[in-house]
């Protein structure tokens, strides 16, 4: 690290704290980048519906990219599905008071399929899973579900 060695532990504390407000700038700088999907995604609403995977969000993020979505005009709900690096998945559901739908309904199955759960609020459901590899699945039964 160049510095003495009385210095290194002050040198290290430094690092540290470094890192850790680098890892902040990237999870704000990736939020930013998802809100700015935000009306791409929701062009691809059909009938006011949004069902997608966006990857490369942490829970937080892909939870406010969803409600940054359901807040356009036509949007009626929206579920998103990522698969964060860290491991596992996220789903969540954010519905339109208006819709009729309930947000904990939209994704129950698809959150069992992703062996989790979560998710008990009608207006904004959020679940977790442990298996990314059934997520396009998990996302297909949501499909299924609002075309019945």
């Amino acid at each position: 690290m160049g510095v003495a060695t009385d210095e290194l532990v002050d040198a290290v504390e430094r690092r540290v704290a470094e890192v850790k407000e680098l890892r902040t700038r990237i999870r704000d700088l990736e939020r930013q980048a998802a809100a700015g999907r935000s009306g791409e995604l929701a062009d691809l609403a059909i009938d006011g519906i949004v069902i997608e995977r966006v990857d490369g969000l942490d829970r937080d993020g892909v939870r406010d990219l969803a409600v940054a979505i359901r807040d356009r005009a036509g949007i009626k709900a929206v579920v998103l599905g990522t698969a964060p690096e860290g491991g596992g998945v996220t789903i969540v559901a954010a519905v339109a008071a208006d819709s009729g739908l309930n947000a904990s309904e939209l994704i129950s199955d698809a959150a069992k399929k992703v062996k989790g759960g979560g998710g008990k609020s009608a207006d904004l459901a959020v679940a977790g899973g442990k298996d990314p590899e059934a997520l396009d699945e998990a996302l297909d039964l949501v499909r299924a579900a609002v075309r019945s």
